[in-house]
């Protein structure tokens, strides 16, 4: 079977890399995956995915990046993806100082006694927004009592799609594309480089 061919940086085109250089410059060089590549198959998904992507990750808005960041943690997590759990993991713990020990902490949220109340009602609606489990009144009520806007909780639910959305990506397309190609300098660790395929 041929594998879906990624876009990697030593043939990306102009526009395409623009984009990679703007995602090395944003997040560095460990986070320019093979998920950009597959995207970067077609321009238009590659701008779409990044501008979202950058805006919720890495760009001012209105809730904390450090929560914005663990939802993508959690939902990695919920899916069981390796690399995807990985790459969150290092991305808090290089981009927003935070330890492995505060990481386990987002991913096993709901036995917390840690976390800040307000990050455990926003990880646990963001994980119902984006596995289906349903919300209620109660939830909206968390993070309204918590302070959160309108824009807020577009921006959780938004990282609870992306994010959910891209890890189904590894765990179901990812196997088969050419990602053990992908240069090894673009990868958040080791350990991600011996899952990126899995």
């Amino acid at each position: 079977m041929d594998k879906v061919k990624l876009i990697t940086p030593d043939v990306a085109d102009d526009e395409v890399a623009a984009i990679f250089d703007d995602i090395r410059r944003t997040k560095g060089a460990k986070f320019l995956t093979p998920t950009w590549g597959f995207f970067a198959l077609d321009i238009e998904l590659l701008k779409g995915w990044w501008t979202l992507t950058k805006r919720l990750q890495m760009s001012p808005g209105s809730l904390p990046k450090p929560l914005l960041n663990a939802i993508s943690l959690v939902c990695a997590a919920e899916v069981d993806c390796p690399r995807c759990i990985n790459n969150h993991q290092t991305h808090l713990i290089e981009h927003f100082n935070m330890t492995p020990d505060d990481v386990m902490e987002c991913i096993d949220f709901e036995n917390s006694t840690r976390l800040d109340p307000m990050w455990c009602d926003v990880l646990r609606f963001a994980r119902k927004v984006a596995f289906n489990e349903g919300t209620t009144e109660a939830d909206f009520a968390a993070l309204r009592g918590h302070g959160i806007d309108d824009v807020g909780v577009a921006e959780i639910v938004s990282m609870a799609m992306l994010e959910s959305g891209m890890a189904r990506h590894a765990v179901g397309v990812a196997p088969f594309e050419t990602g053990d190609q992908w240069p090894k300098d673009n990868l958040p660790s080791a350990f991600y480089g011996e899952n990126v395929n899995r």
